[in-house]
């Protein structure tokens, strides 16, 4: 696969060497790292190269470790990852809702790092709300949250 070959603890090796604990881990550092070591800007969505969607298939891939799946946020569904793209299927979650400040196209649109394979219709729900508490067991905003958006 195209991002084969890039573990984690290799690309966050210039900070783990320095801090080993990701809690001491500042944002500039973060940034700085992200900035540096960005090789190429992939596209959104295309038919002749690597692509936004590729990407989600090789990082959000369910538990077959193969990327025949791929686990959806919201819902903890493990979907074929293959088929995507319609309402049937799944979508692309962008994590800060385009509305609200990402441009239409460049990086921040394609940026995998705020992308996540979702459930088409619970990703339409959410629309451009802002994440918050979730009331799904207590009433209070504990406990775990799992049920769809």
């Amino acid at each position: 696969t195209p991002f084969d070959g890039c573990p984690a603890s290799e690309y966050y090796k210039p900070l783990w060497d320095e801090k080993p604990s990701m809690d001491d881990w500042e944002k500039l550092e973060i940034g700085r790292l992200l900035k540096d070591t960005q090789q190429r800007v992939l596209q959104y969505t295309s038919n002749t190269r690597e692509d936004a969607w590729d990407a989600l298939i090789d990082l959000d891939f369910g538990p077959d470790g193969r990327g025949e799946t791929v686990k959806l946020i919201y819902r903890q569904a493990e979907v074929d990852a293959n088929v995507y793209g319609t309402a049937a299927t799944w979508n692309r979650e962008h994590l800060w809702p385009k509305s609200h400040g990402v441009g239409q196209n460049g990086a921040d649109f394609s940026d995998v790092h705020h992308l996540r394979p979702a459930d088409w219709n619970v990703n339409s729900a959410r629309n451009n709300l802002y994440f918050g508490r979730c009331f799904a067991n207590d009433g209070n905003g504990g406990g775990e949250c799992d049920e769809p958006a």
